[in-house]
């Protein structure tokens, strides 16, 4: 079967049910986005910039299960970068294809643009392959083979892969051997998995304590369902890693809350502390979501779930994939007597009546709280936002995207355009604040040009208060210049209409809520704050932060 080199490309993505692709145009990828115009099943949307793009494709992977963005060689790759390491650090399939200088130039090593000049076309691939699980350099030869390989390595290992399409070969003609299909996970030895899930049940009946800890991979792998299943049937407790929230519906039965170390609810920091079977799906113990490494995990409890892997009481089974195995373990389990868990308890503060009251930040979050509704898409920021939105009890269905591990400000708008593309059919929320918005502003305008209705919050505390927290709160690197945000989305596409507000009342806050609610077009409200003010847990995570960073040469050591 004859196909070209470029018509592949967007076969295998396709196959992936990938229907939008990121990126900005340059001359060495135009061969390959001359080919997306005739495209009816994909559509190519430009970004402002690289850095943007691969925030926007992450954005879209973490909704759809895989992305992919087109950029230019040197200039464009290495701009979107920073990004690619994001989707790696937080495990989102992102398919990054960079259109290279021509096959004969490179191979000849001449002297070109967008290059350092040394006819060296080694130092961009080395970057990418510090950062992406799968890399190649297309050539006629290797076209059939490399490309579903590296492709098929995003989806199996839910991380991100670096093509390079040089320019001269979109269009060449190759010879594959059948229409590309979707990625299959490896399948799992049957005799490992019947020996894992066997193991797996003793350990769980002979626990007293035993509790459920997921983390990305449940989500990335869609495991939810069974893992759920599991636990009912077990009566085993669930708790979630920040990275993970709302990966399990918040009003499931045995839900006890968020997991980070001590900053987590006594009873479930006391519940893990003390447990004698932890089941850990893909957990990661990192800085930021472990309130600086304050998590009490017993060791000889823990039993370390992985993708294709489980190892329990030192013993480790290879060729055992998760869902097989909680199939396996729910089929060797269906006489177990079911015992009902109980729902985790929703408080609910009563919220003062609206008036000409300054807002502050308890009272928008637990106004947001209530404004934020089943199945939405909500997606935050790191810093005020994002502390307050972790604390917060989810409606079922609702979907968080953040970045809490590789913590890239300004990730959130230009992940907002991707989200929105992946499930147009939901409502979209974004939290952000002042100093990220600042990085990545220009991308309101593929928004507004793409007819996109998220309602975005713009929370305006003037500077980078989470940095103010951890040290130089009234130091001038901390400062940032005064927009007047409400005014930018009208200059930023000047034949939109877009519904634009600033608010710094109770009341003006309960109106603009009402109107973004009815309104068929984005939204955005710009919320004014104090600049210190901010959720308690996110000044108790910047104490230890700034413990942890600066040693005895530490400023409030001295002061």
């Amino acid at each position: 079967m004859k196909i070209t080199i470029g018509s592949f490309i967007l076969q295998q993505l396709h196959a992936l049910n990938v229907d939008r692709i990121y990126g900005v145009p340059g001359d060495y990828n135009l061969s390959l986005l001359e080919l997306l115009e005739s495209d009816d099943r994909l559509a190519f949307i430009g970004n402002c910039n690289e850095l943007n793009a691969a925030y926007a494709a992450d954005g879209y992977a973490r909704m759809k299960g895989a992305g992919a963005l087109i950029v230019t060689y040197g200039v464009g790759d290495l701009a979107a970068l920073s990004g690619i390491a994001g989707a790696y650090a937080e495990s989102s399939p992102v398919i990054c294809i960079a259109g290279t200088p021509p096959l004969h130039a490179m191979k000849n090593h001449q002297l070109l643009h967008h290059t350092l000049g040394d006819g060296n076309f080694d130092n961009v691939m080395n970057c990418f392959k510090q950062f992406t699980v799968a890399q190649a350099l297309i050539t006629p030869e290797n076209a059939a083979q490399e490309i579903p390989r590296v492709i098929s390595r995003a989806w199996i290992e839910k991380k991100p892969v670096y093509l390079q399409l040089p320019s001269d070969i979109c269009d060449v003609e190759i010879e594959i051997t059948a229409a590309a299909a979707a990625p299959q996970l490896p399948a799992s030895d049957k005799y490992n998995v019947q020996l894992a899930a066997m193991a797996l049940l003793t350990k769980i009946k002979r626990a007293q304590r035993p509790i459920m800890l997921v983390d990305q991979m449940v989500d990335r792998y869609q495991l939810q369902q069974r893992v759920i299943e599991v636990a009912h049937r077990f009566a085993i407790p669930l708790t979630n890693m920040p990275t993970a929230k709302c990966i399990i519906p918040e009003d499931t039965a045995g839900w006890m809350g968020g997991y980070s170390g001590n900053l987590s609810r006594p009873e479930l920091y006391e519940r893990m502390a003390h447990s004698d079977c932890v089941l850990s799906f893909g957990v990661r113990l990192v800085d930021s979501t472990t309130g600086y490494f304050s998590q009490q995990i017993p060791a000889a409890a823990q039993v370390d779930i992985q993708p294709f892997s489980l190892k329990l009481d030192n013993t480790s089974y290879p060729a055992v994939a998760t869902a097989d195995l909680l199939q396996a373990l729910l089929d060797l389990s269906e006489d177990t007597p079911v015992q009902p868990l109980a729902p985790l308890p929703d408080p609910r503060e009563k919220l003062a009546t609206p008036s000409d009251t300054p807002i502050d930040q308890a009272y928008l979050w637990q106004r947001i709280q209530r404004f934020i509704r089943a199945d939405d898409v909500v997606v935050v920021e790191n810093g005020t936002s994002g502390a307050a939105i972790g604390g917060m009890r989810m409606p079922g269905g609702v979907k968080v995207v953040n970045q809490p591990i590789w913590g890239s400000i300004g990730y959130t708008l230009p992940a907002l355009l991707g989200t929105l593309m992946a499930a147009p059919e939901r409502r979209h929320l974004l939290f952000i604040g002042d100093g990220s918005f600042q990085l990545t502003a220009q991308e309101v305008s593929t928004l507004l040009r793409c007819e996109q209705k998220p309602i975005i919050f713009l929370i305006n505390n003037d500077g980078y208060t989470i940095e103010r927290y951890i040290l130089g709160e009234n130091s001038s690197y901390n400062d940032i210049g005064p927009w007047d945000y409400a005014k930018l989305p009208a200059v930023l596409n000047t034949q939109a209409q877009p519904f634009s507000v600033a608010v710094e009342t109770t009341q003006q806050l309960e109106m603009a809520l009402e109107r973004a609610s009815r309104q068929d077009r984005l939204a955005f409200i710009e919320v004014k704050v104090p600049m210190m003010d901010t959720p308690p847990v996110m000044k108790e995570f910047c104490n230890r932060c700034n413990s942890f960073n600066f040693g005895l040469t530490n400023p409030r050591r001295s002061a």
